[in-house]
């Protein structure tokens, strides 16, 4: 709750205007990601979401279904949701982000929560620092004070089996719920461009349309990037 308070003080601070009178193109849109489970979060998803126009994000969490529906129910607008409780049972889901490596979640759940609304399917990663880097032990830094061990796309604290993060990158996690899931390329695309869009509310960009941003990635079939 006091992260969420010094963003709406950043807004302010930064933007001189009421979130509520965002439109696409006019500046960032600002997303903030919380566990419904601390206290004085339920009140802050409102605060955020209904005065701030601000997408609030349910995640890394220890939430139960119970505290999480109600978070859920908290945020007034469709907004992206960090874990698969309850969703295979919503008759409106909400919009949910998988980190398709594995690791995260086993293959078996990243299919289970994409079939189980593909539209509202998005795929992240963790972008973390070491990405493209060999295998190795990394220094720390303010945010994890500790030797970072990197095997692969996984990284850990050195001697321990905590997960820092990953470095797998998303035309990855894209091939990985083509395989996973049986789809095709353009359907596992959609979770990182359109359903992305769609559940910011940014009518500017997601599709190939004229008039909307040209930002886009050529991939081969197999959904390796060809070029940027």
């Amino acid at each position: 709750p006091g992260f969420l308070s010094q963003l709406i003080w950043y807004y302010h601070h930064h933007h001189h205007r009421h979130p509520r009178t965002w439109t696409p193109g006019t500046g960032p849109r600002f997303s903030s990601t919380t566990a419904a489970e601390l206290p004085g979060a339920l009140d802050h998803i409102k605060t955020l979401t209904e005065e701030y126009g601000i997408h609030v994000s349910m995640g890394h969490s220890a939430a139960t279904s119970e505290v999480g529906k109600k978070g859920m129910e908290a945020i007034t607008n469709q907004s992206v949701i960090e874990t698969i409780i309850g969703l295979i049972l919503e008759r409106k889901p909400p919009y949910f982000s998988l980190i398709a490596d594995q690791i995260h979640l086993h293959p078996r759940v990243v299919v289970m929560a994409y079939r189980s609304s593909p539209s509202h399917c998005i795929l992240i990663i963790d972008s973390i620092e070491l990405s493209g880097l060999p295998d190795s032990i990394y220094p720390g830094h303010a945010q994890v004070p500790f030797n970072q061990v990197k095997v692969g796309n996984k990284v850990t604290i050195e001697g321990t089996e905590t997960l820092i993060g990953t470095c797998i990158g998303l035309d990855e996690c894209g091939r990985n719920l083509m395989e996973w899931a049986g789809i095709e390329l353009q359907d596992a695309v959609m979770c990182v461009t359109e359903n992305v869009a769609d559940a910011m509310g940014l009518e500017d960009r997601g599709k190939l349309e004229v008039g909307k941003r040209g930002d886009f990635v050529i991939l081969e079939d197999d959904g390796t990037v060809k070029e940027t």
